[in-house]
């Protein structure tokens, strides 16, 4: 699905964490994204994304994340969150 990135704030504890709080159109959810490396989490909030909300809830050490955020690369600092066109909705789903 199509989700806007309401929060976005570091997980205490982790080095690789961020805890975002996605906007879905029919809900929110809390996802943790191992995306630290890449991206400060303030740079975050207001962008749109892909979300993977289909999945069961995830039990982590740091929290329980609801869904995936789907992102492209070898990962660390070179890791790109994938983003839709404009004129996509929190909500939509991604076919």
């Amino acid at each position: 699905r199509v989700a806007r990135i309401v929060d976005a704030r570091d997980v205490d504890g982790a080095d690789k964490l961020v805890e975002l709080t996605l906007d879905i159109g029919i809900e929110t959810r809390t996802v943790l994204a191992g995306i630290k490396g890449a991206y400060a989490p303030e740079t975050l909030i207001g962008r749109y994304t892909v979300m993977v909300a289909n999945l069961a809830p995830r039990k982590m050490r740091f929290g329980t994340s609801n869904g995936m955020v789907l992102a492209a690369g070898p990962g660390g600092s070179e890791l790109f969150v994938l983003s839709p066109d404009e004129g996509a909705t929190p909500g939509m789903r991604v076919k």
